[in-house]
């Protein structure tokens, strides 16, 4: 129980980082530069990423194999859309800005997965 609580604020504070990074290096992410803030998104976009990107890669299964692997890349986008569309502090303007946000925050997430394997 206490690793899955450590994973999940680990998790947390990496998605948080991620969004940060995102807000100064992407042109057209947009984020509230308040902490409190930060950290309830980080916890969205957590909870978004464990709870929904699993029913959303079951449905697509077929396309991920299709594309062999590459349509995770839209799962995640979806991921970060849905977070843009619940939240009024951040604001993503135009695919090219969430893509490139995107792309940060899969490469985050993956290399919290790989560490957490090992």
């Amino acid at each position: 129980m206490f690793r899955l609580i450590a994973r999940v604020i680990i998790a947390v504070v990496v998605n948080a980082l991620g969004l940060l990074a995102a807000s100064y290096y992407i042109t057209g992410f947009n984020l509230n530069n308040d902490f409190r803030e930060l950290m309830i998104l980080a916890a969205v976009f957590t909870a978004i990423y464990f709870i929904l990107r699993p029913i959303v890669k079951m449905i697509l299964g077929p396309f991920l194999v299709l594309t062999l692997g590459l349509g995770l890349i839209a799962v995640n986008a979806i991921m970060l859309y849905l977070l843009d569309l619940a939240s009024k502090n951040l604001m993503i303007d135009g695919v090219g800005a969430l893509l490139e946000a995107t792309l940060l925050l899969s490469v985050l997430n993956f290399v919290l997965h790989y560490a957490e394997k090992e």
